[in-house]
């Protein structure tokens, strides 16, 4: 009996040891119940996420206009188990005779000016590249697209400008923000105020507003807590000296003092009254006279 005892208690021990050096080591060729401790390089949280299932794509592109190159961009999509996927994806750009111009590509984008081939690539960061593979920008920039002919607008270090092709520079690199809006304009903001500019670097309205955003075919426009409006070519149409400007349904309503008057999505004055107090109701304006009457505007 004591024989047997003392041979379940050396068992006892040796399964006790061969479990606690798989649980810290890792890899192990014994059968265990599942190990829900935390993983030493991953919290308790990401460790129970798991690939669930991965797809693969691979498909041949033509670039508009051009018969010298074309690429092949291969997708891998996995999905996880709480839900959440990742997409991969790897850009190759062939010449027509099949070698590689440039392969390892996050993203590729064809630019044809002036019957010349040009390729945004996003490698690492982006840059440019000619017909023949040569690097045309010194910099390499966190993102860069074209707007325009022989016109690229371009992020480093956290700030916009533009850039021509040649890797002059039109617009400085130095906005934190950089909205295209309107007729080929943009609404900067620089050091914490907000301004507009041209592509061509044309101030045409300084940087020093408080808030400047879309407003139906209109530029809402604060300074100073006071408020104006331009045109979608960045062009003042109402000074910046009323006390409020808001959108109302299609129209636009403007305060100035204690009256308010009423102008349409293109910022024209709809008519020449001004009431205590606009409203609209079922698609219908009315204004509120001096005489307290309320009319259809």
């Amino acid at each position: 009996m004591k024989k047997i005892f003392l041979c379940l208690l050396i068992a006892l021990s040796v399964c006790t040891v061969s479990y606690g050096a798989c649980s810290h080591h890792g890899h192990c060729n014994h059968a265990h119940a599942p190990y829900h401790g935390n993983h030493p390089s991953h919290s308790s949280s990401s460790s129970q996420i798991y690939v669930v299932s991965k797809n693969f794509s691979k498909t041949e592109q033509k670039f508009p206009n051009c018969t010298k190159h074309y690429m092949v961009v291969e997708t891998t999509t996995y999905h996880y188990s709480d839900g959440s996927r990742r997409v991969f994806t790897n850009c190759t750009v062939y010449n027509s005779d099949g070698t590689v111009l440039v392969e390892g590509c996050s993203s590729v984008k064809h630019i044809l000016y002036e019957n010349n081939h040009y390729f945004i690539i996003c490698k690492g960061g982006c840059y440019l590249i000619d017909s023949e593979g040569n690097k045309l920008t010194q910099k390499t920039y966190s993102s860069m697209r074209e707007f325009k002919p022989n016109r690229l607008i371009v992020k480093r270090d956290k700030k916009y400008g533009i850039i021509d092709l040649k890797e002059n520079v039109i617009v400085p690199i130095k906005y934190q923000k950089f909205i295209t809006d309107g007729n080929g304009i943009f609404i900067t903001k620089l050091n914490g105020y907000w301004g507009i500019i041209d592509s061509e670097n044309n101030q045409l309205v300084k940087n020093d507003c408080d808030k400047i955003k879309s407003l139906h075919d209109t530029i809402l426009i604060k300074r100073y807590n006071k408020y104006g409006l331009a045109d979608l070519d960045g062009k003042i149409i109402y000074d910046v000296k009323y006390d409020k400007i808001k959108k109302l349904g299609e129209y636009i309503i403007v305060q100035d003092g204690k009256k308010f008057f009423v102008l349409d999505s293109d910022g024209e004055r709809i008519n020449d009254f001004s009431y205590k107090k606009i409203k609209l109701e079922r698609n219908t304006l009315y204004g509120l006279g001096d005489d307290r009457t309320w009319v259809k505007i």
